[in-house]
């Protein structure tokens, strides 16, 4: 089978525009396209329209990381911290929170258990092994640096938020943030 285009996708979305599978479905395409701008609208709208669209949220986390805006990845996941231990999201949120920290060995423990866990979504499995494989190539032979575990239940203030400089953005999986449209 294959993938419908943008086109089609656009379409589908105008004729449905309460539909946040459609919305999300966009979302994912206009970040892959890098239209980050357009993908962070249509992720939040499917949000929106159904905030327990958990896969969206995990991905709107990602494409707010990917654009070097941190403190909104960790507002955005916030609400995965109530599923249950064993969902595999609750991990990647976890796993993607402590990147944020610089907490490497924590991030890969994370993402692991999530792959472990994740059962439904082999592309997304796929893309947390590359977090992994950018992260032990990043810090090979470098120590894990001694940070504050951030609140799992809600964000931390400003102010204790990594500098945008230190967040690695260059783990994106949707692209070189420096495309970012303004």
């Amino acid at each position: 089978m294959s993938t419908p285009d943008l086109q089609q996708i656009k379409s589908a979305v105008a004729s449905d525009p309460g539909n946040a599978e459609l919305r999300y479905l966009l979302g994912a395409e206009l970040a892959q396209q890098r239209d980050y701008d357009g993908a962070v609208v249509e992720m939040n709208t499917a949000l929106a329209i159904d905030p327990n669209l958990h896969f969206a949220r995990l991905q709107l986390g990602l494409l707010y990381l990917t654009m070097a805006r941190p403190a909104e990845s960790v507002a955005i996941w916030a609400p995965l911290e109530q599923l249950d231990d064993g969902a595999a999201l609750k991990s990647f949120k976890r796993g993607l929170e402590a990147l944020i920290r610089d907490e490497f060995a924590a991030c890969i423990e994370h993402l692991q258990r999530g792959i472990q866990l994740n059962t439904q979504n082999a592309p997304l499995n796929r893309d947390m092994n590359l977090v992994i494989d950018r992260v032990r190539e990043s810090t090979a032979g470098a120590p894990e640096p001694v940070t504050p575990p951030i609140q799992a239940a809600s964000p931390p203030p400003a102010q204790s938020q990594p500098a945008a400089d230190r967040v690695r953005t260059d783990f994106s999986l949707y692209g070189d943030p420096g495309d970012t449209k303004h």
